[in-house]
């Protein structure tokens, strides 16, 4: 019998759950005229300011009322540990995320169809990607949970983007729920959640610099936290984890169903090819002129190809990477040195000003989520 994780009755019923709280709230702005206002107060809150501007419209002010707090019983010290573990692992982490984790979601048209809707008119294609980096941030922080940390407001305005996208997607994808379910579903928000945990998690391994067993679970125990919030439960029942596996293996178990039941040929998704070359351009910039005049420019299909099978690489329309020796021992040395006590707090801080340095070459300063209520909401161009 199969486990859970790999009952596809069970995840068919999550392709079919939204968030019928957020979805409301969005329905109620749109019909009110109000999505100018709620622009307006997204760029005014802080993401660590719990604080509503009085004059908020009501559908705005009712959501964030009807938010669930911090599920009960959070274990503290772990979740700061988690966000500690993060940064003590953070260059490797970021590779793995770039590198890895993106593109083998891109492998799934469910998924790159809702992303490139953003992308039809994009100048600068990866921009959006720019928030999820803030999210990064903002959620690895130590006070992230706490009650008026970054989290829980993060959290409420992740919900609302959700909800815009369930609402413009008709418009520019109108065959999808039909093909997929409904956009945005919880088994898809799920995948995502376990890109950033779970995939990353293997990722640093197959690097060769491989998290200790407590700071994989610590990390994946705030990851685990803020999917919870992020609205993966059962409907109204907003502190139940059944919908969340509960360990790295079970997480490991979804993914692998989720992948047999979703991920296609590169000539069936061209969304997630283009959005695979949109990834791997914005890793190449990333990159200082110098260490491209010594052939780093190759860094990252060099680590594409270390995380990713062949069989995933052309999923994405991607072929393998054969020899460049010397760029691969010059890489792994970096990896080496970013883990060793005496330099690690060094690549912790480069990692964390990379992040930060993604996000202000698109945004010139911290991203603010954005609820898209066309496709130039979705590109970040109407209010972020």
């Amino acid at each position: 019998m199969p486990g859970k994780w790999s009952d596809d009755r069970f995840l068919d019923s999550l392709r079919q759950i939204g968030d019928p709280v957020a979805d409301e709230a969005i329905a109620r702005l749109m019909a009110g005229r109000q999505t100018a206002d709620v622009g307006i107060i997204f760029r005014m809150m802080r993401a660590n300011d719990d604080v509503l501007p009085a004059d908020a419209p009501q559908a705005y002010k009712d959501f964030a009322a009807a938010s669930p707090g911090l599920p009960p019983d959070l274990d503290f010290a772990r979740l700061q540990r988690g966000g500690a573990a993060f940064y003590r692992n953070a260059l490797p982490s970021v590779i793995a995320m770039l590198a890895s984790s993106l593109p083998r979601g891109y492998a799934a048209p469910c998924i790159g169809e809702i992303l490139s809707i953003s992308r039809d008119l994009e100048r600068h294609p990866y921009s959006r990607l720019m928030g999820v980096v803030q999210l990064l941030i903002n959620i690895s922080d130590g006070d992230a949970f706490q009650p008026q940390g970054r989290a829980r407001a993060t959290a409420q305005k992740l919900r609302l983007l959700h909800a815009g996208v369930r609402a413009i997607a008709p418009r520019y994808r109108p065959l999808y729920r039909e093909q997929y379910g409904v956009p945005v579903n919880l088994e898809d928000m799920l995948a995502t959640i376990m890109g950033f945990s779970y995939l990353v998690v293997d990722g640093v391994d197959k690097l060769g610099v491989p998290l200790t067993r407590q700071e994989a679970d610590d990390n994946y125990y705030l990851w685990r936290t803020f999917a919870l919030m992020v609205g993966i439960h059962p409907p109204g029942r907003p502190h139940d984890w059944s919908y969340i596996p509960e360990t790295l293996a079970d997480a490991a178990e979804f993914y692998a169903s989720f992948a047999r039941r979703h991920d296609a040929p590169a000539e069936r998704n061209p969304y997630g090819v283009l959005l695979t070359q949109d990834n791997l351009q914005m890793m190449r910039q990333l990159i200082a002129a110098p260490m491209t005049l010594l052939g780093m420019r190759l860094a990252p299909r060099v680590w594409m190809a270390e995380m990713m099978t062949v069989e995933q690489l052309a999923l994405v329309g991607m072929r393998p990477l054969v020899g460049h020796a010397l760029i691969r021992a010059v890489l792994a040395r970096i990896l080496s040195a970013s883990r060793s006590i005496g330099h690690r707090w060094v690549f912790a801080i480069l990692a964390r000003d990379i992040l930060q340095g993604m996000v202000d070459l698109n945004r010139g300063g911290e991203a603010t989520f954005s609820i898209p209520f066309d496709r130039l909401g979705l590109q970040g161009k109407e209010f972020a």
